[in-house]
């Protein structure tokens, strides 16, 4: 790796903050290079500078229209709207990309978690479904599918069923994943298995001991 490229090993660790830093002089010396500015945003958006990240990714659109990483540069600029809560930015941008990416499976996730914050939740339901038709194996749908059900009231029995099915799926593709335990832990506590519930929620906090929901989780389940 060349010296002016040794911010791509600083990213690859992780260090965002001095990749920016040297990004930034690069940029100095080749202000028109779109994989400098490309990665200039990632590193932005790293960071937490997600306004900064968005405005960098919109010079690129303008800019640089043939740019080969176009694809990925819409979904971090959606990924950075999310994190802005600008939801109905966000939501359009997804569904104008759609007309030409039809079933990009990472813009149809972040339509799914704009529904689901946005209070939507037949709508996020659809989308993991549909996420699921085109990749039964897809697990954070799987999770999410499950988690939803588990939010509404009266589920029929078929729903029951899917949640359950589509719960038990993701874990045994992912047995340790502690956001699935949570999902599933929540769903049987929805269905008054408490001591079921509990088992699963204990067995995520062994993952992530300092969760936030979980430990809330716990709580109301002894209250």
């Amino acid at each position: 790796m060349s010296d002016s490229q040794d911010y791509l090993k600083y990213m690859n660790q992780g260090n965002y903050a001095l990749a920016l830093t040297l990004i930034d002089q690069e940029l100095a010396k080749n202000p028109e290079d779109p994989y400098l500015i490309y990665n200039f945003a990632i590193c932005c958006f790293q960071t937490q500078n997600f306004k900064k990240t968005v405005v960098v990714l919109d010079r690129i659109l303008e800019v640089y229209p043939s740019f080969i990483e176009t694809d990925n540069v819409y979904r971090l600029k959606v990924f950075a709207l999310i994190e802005l809560k600008e939801w109905n930015e966000a939501e359009s941008l997804i569904l104008d990309r759609l007309k030409i990416a039809l079933e990009d499976p990472r813009l149809l996730s972040f339509l799914a978690h704009i529904y689901e914050y946005t209070h939507r939740l037949d709508e996020a339901v659809e989308i993991h479904r549909r996420l699921l038709r085109a990749n039964p194996d897809y697990k954070n749908s799987l999770n999410s599918l499950g988690y939803l059900l588990a939010l509404k009231k009266n589920l029929t029995p078929a729903e029951k069923k899917e949640a359950i099915d589509s719960l038990k799926k993701a874990l045994e593709m992912d047995p340790g994943n502690p956001a699935y335990l949570d999902s599933f832990g929540y769903f049987l506590q929805t269905m008054g298995k408490s001591e079921d519930a509990w088992k699963a929620y204990r067995k995520a906090l062994q993952k992530n001991p300092n969760h936030p929901v979980l430990l809330e989780r716990i709580k109301n389940l002894r209250k």
